[in-house]
């Protein structure tokens, strides 16, 4: 099994309940990918609206949802697929490519974004790091 960018799971993160985790970005010459989480957009309950999810972007989603992008976390792509082989992670489906492209829009438009992250979703030719 290989982990690629548009690859879903479901992991017990945060607050020990199961998100729908997408892998948005692979950092170049690396083994690193860097996953985003899906919440439910609850009546009342403010949400980042940078890029909203629904029944038609996954068929794990079945009401509105959008990308977490203060809580995007790096994980190690081996462990990752340790975690899916163990059971810890439950692997689901691969997102289209136009999807992911409006996660990626969405984490630089979000003030949320920590520029830690922001800087692998700048793609330029000034830097080669996130050239595609």
């Amino acid at each position: 099994m290989s982990i690629s960018v548009g690859d879903t799971f479901l992991y017990e993160a945060p607050a020990n309940k199961r998100h729908l985790h997408i892998v948005v970005e692979k950092i170049i010459d690396s083994d690193t990918c860097i996953c985003a989480f899906v919440s439910s957009i609850v009546s009342g309950r403010g949400y980042d609206r940078a890029c909203v999810l629904d029944s038609g972007d996954c068929t794990f989603i079945q009401h509105p949802s959008y990308v977490v992008y203060d809580k995007l976390r790096f994980f190690d792509m081996h462990q990752l697929e340790e975690m899916i082989s163990n059971g810890i992670a439950i692997k689901k489906d691969h997102l289209s490519d136009a999807v992911i492209e409006r996660i990626r829009n969405g984490a630089i438009a979000s003030k949320m974004t920590r520029n830690n992250f922001r800087k692998y979703f700048i793609k330029d030719s000034k830097n080669p790091e996130n050239a595609s």
